[in-house]
């Protein structure tokens, strides 16, 4: 009995490499190949116990990523560069996401709730497309959230009403079943001369990773 069960599990394990092997060899194919712009993840992380609002205080938790596909970006309103140019790349290419999927949904998570009201949230990412979705939290529940989505942020001395909120310049993928599926990196672009993902690269990408999650 004991050694059957042991032939289970090395026989659950062959099949875990070779599920995971199998999907890095069909992302290194030609003609399926991703940019050196985006990590996939080969076992998508499971996200819980987020507690966040939406702009509209409603709430916004784990289950508003079912069904859809999630391309997550952290900032604030006040952000002077990163912020505004990728939210516009965002818009440029949306419809381009909409097309290869109509199950997209664009997230922005403000990591600066005590200026980032909902009023504001809402009126700066509608600024960009009417269909981004805001959130916010305190910082006892954003941090633990945008951990878990990979993502950073940091706050400077609040000696002024203008202070300046580091954070990540990546975009989380997060995938129809709540998993934190690939994330893509920003690289420096020479036009705005801030670091940020290429929008055209996320495309193309986002299109692989789709026909892969769809074979």
């Amino acid at each position: 009995m004991a050694n059957t069960n042991k032939l289970i599990w090395v026989f659950a394990a062959m099949l875990l490499v070779a599920g995971t092997l199998s999907g890095i060899a069909w992302y290194n194919d030609r003609e399926n190949s991703l940019t050196e712009a985006v990590v996939v993840y080969p076992e998508p992380r499971p996200l819980r116990d987020i507690v966040l609002r939406d702009a509209d205080d409603e709430a916004f938790t784990e289950r508003r990523f079912a069904g859809s596909w999630s391309l997550v970006f952290v900032g604030y309103t006040f952000c002077p560069d990163i912020c505004p140019t990728t939210l516009a790349d965002l818009a440029r290419i949306y419809p381009e996401l909409k097309q290869l999927s109509d199950r997209v949904q664009v997230v922005f998570v403000s990591v600066d709730p005590g200026r980032d009201t909902p009023e504001r949230l809402k009126a700066y990412t509608a600024y960009f497309h009417p269909e981004f979705v805001a959130v916010t939290a305190g910082h006892e529940a954003l941090m633990p959230a945008v951990q878990q989505l990979g993502l950073i942020y940091g706050i400077h001395e609040r000696e002024t009403s203008d202070y300046l909120v580091d954070h990540s310049a990546s975009i989380a993928l997060v995938n129809p079943e709540g998993r934190l599926h690939a994330s893509f990196r920003p690289g420096f672009d020479e036009q705005s001369q801030v670091p940020m993902v290429n929008g055209d690269e996320l495309v193309r990408d986002f299109a692989r990773i789709l026909k892969h999650w769809e074979r």
